[in-house]
């Protein structure tokens, strides 16, 4: 594609759920999904590592065609290569940084939810001082990203291969802050919550726990 230039940055179409960026002599279009489908949950193969999977074109079909018509000229040179692997997301779409809790001096930089060349700097920088300080550094809130905000309930299978496709699908919608996550809920409730329940509470996900946010009126469903 003569008409590319190198320097273009790079272009996002959320309602889309597509970036668009230079690739060499031509475009690279990348697709996301509003669901995503969860892939080896028993276990990646241990040689497994750069490679590719089958695209079900029955479900990226879809995104594929609303993607070049973003760049109409796509449609006219065609696409040189459709490449579908899988990429890693975790439970809340937030990257795992830290000292593990398990382990002492063990520290972690990963799930970095596709962007990590994006956020690879300040990760680094951020990991570097909390390494050489034996903390988190004083002038940077990480409870976001710190990896002991996830609990041992999280590592099943199941809990995976739900949250997954709904992690995913999260990636280019708009991040409300007080926006709670519909997969794999009740897991940890008080002893109050029936009762709260009663009162029409409407529950969010705090750390786990299924925590009231507000009440609906008497014969609303909250």
């Amino acid at each position: 594609m003569k008409e590319v230039d190198p320097s273009w940055p790079v272009v996002e179409d959320s309602s889309k759920c597509v970036y668009i960026r230079p690739e060499g002599a031509g475009l690279m279009l990348g697709l996301f999904e509003r669901t995503g489908a969860p892939w080896m949950v028993d276990g990646i193969p241990q040689n497994f590592n750069f490679g590719e999977i089958e695209p079900d074109w029955d479900r990226m079909g879809e995104y594929l065609e609303d993607a070049m018509k973003r760049v109409p000229l796509t449609l006219e040179v065609g696409a040189k290569k459709f490449f579908c692997g899988p990429e890693s997301f975790t439970p809340d779409g937030g990257p795992i940084i830290g000292e593990a809790p398990e382990l002492q001096n063990y520290y972690v930089a990963a799930g970095m939810n596709s962007i990590g060349i994006l956020t690879g700097g300040g990760v680094g920088k951020l990991l570097a001082e909390w390494i050489l300080g034996k903390q988190a550094p004083s002038d940077i809130d990480v409870t976001g990203i710190n990896i002991n905000r996830f609990h041992s309930y999280q590592r099943n299978p199941s809990y995976r291969e739900n949250r997954v496709g709904e992690t995913l699908g999260e990636t280019y919608k708009i991040h409300y802050p007080d926006h709670s996550p519909h997969t794999c809920r009740n897991a940890k409730q008080s002893v109050l919550h029936d009762r709260l329940k009663k009162q029409n509470a409407y529950f969010r996900d705090v750390s786990g726990w299924e925590s009231p946010a507000w009440y609906a009126p008497s014969g609303e469903e909250p």
